[in-house]
């Protein structure tokens, strides 16, 4: 019987060079900033995103309200709508000429609604407003 060396290693208990160490850790080193850049591109668009939804209740919103503001006046330049977008967004509407007041002509008055979002996204509806 012959005792084993202290230091001395047996086949199976090499370890890991250098080289394999840092291949390993570029590797690694590669997925993480794989992973963080997909993660900030989501998180980039899912804002986005919600400032486009967003900006469509708000421009929905503002064509019940105007629903409401019509029963009170027919066929106006403008119409007072009480109506209060949430911060950083804005509405703008712009009104179609109004038609005869007469049998033959329909009583329907076209209005663009738009709101912007404070990314600068867009949401616009065209409803038409029938005479009560």
């Amino acid at each position: 019987m012959t005792r084993a060396r202290a230091g001395r290693r047996f086949r199976g208990e090499q370890g890991s060079t250098l080289v394999e160490l840092l291949a390993a850790s570029a590797i690694m080193g590669t997925a993480v900033v794989a992973l963080l850049t997909g993660m900030t591109t989501l998180f980039g668009s899912a804002s986005g995103n919600r400032q486009s939804t967003t900006a469509a209740i708000v421009v929905r919103d503002y064509a019940e309200a105007l629903n409401v503001a019509v029963a009170s006046a027919w066929c106006s330049a403008s119409y007072t709508v009480s109506y209060t977008p949430p911060a950083g967004y804005s509405v703008t509407p712009a009104y179609g000429a109004c038609p005869a007041n007469n049998a033959a002509t329909s009583q329907i008055q076209t209005v663009t609604i738009t709101a912007t979002a404070p990314n600068g996204a867009t949401e616009v509806v065209k409803t038409i407003v029938r005479k009560p």
